[in-house]
């Protein structure tokens, strides 16, 4: 009996991979691939239509404040009247007791006939006493 020696020689591995293993890798490289090119085009939103946004108009604010509860914070929130003017609202409340009118504010320094006025509409009216 005869030996052959066969002269072809084995496939060197690459990375230490079998050559199924070279082919299985070689797919799942292009499949991710495949998958990032898309992922990075959809983040680029190519080929979508821009959004157009339109803002609707700047509404004023309609509220109205108890001069008689109101705290300095909502005090502060007012035309012309920072938290500094807002605690002196309330500090002449406590001691003088509650206003009478809206007109009364003028008694609280710092507060003048035009900041009134400018802040008029959102005081409350205060309710009078029917004894």
């Amino acid at each position: 009996m005869q030996n052959h020696h066969s002269e072809e020689t084995p496939p060197k591995p690459f990375l230490g991979l079998q050559r199924d293993d070279q082919f299985f890798l070689g797919i799942l490289v292009i499949a991710i691939l495949i998958l990032f090119v898309t992922h990075l085009g959809r983040l680029s939103r190519w080929g979508t239509k821009p959004i157009e946004i339109t803002r609707q108009t700047h509404m004023p604010y309609e509220y109205q404040i108890d001069i008689n509860q109101a705290s300095w914070v909502e005090f502060a929130q007012l035309n012309q009247i920072g938290p500094t003017l807002g605690k002196k609202i309330v500090s002449h409340r406590e001691i003088h007791g509650p206003f009478r009118s809206i007109e009364d504010l003028l008694e609280v320094k710092g507060i003048g006939p035009q900041k009134l006025n400018a802040n008029r509409i959102y005081f409350k009216p205060v309710p009078t006493d029917s004894n």
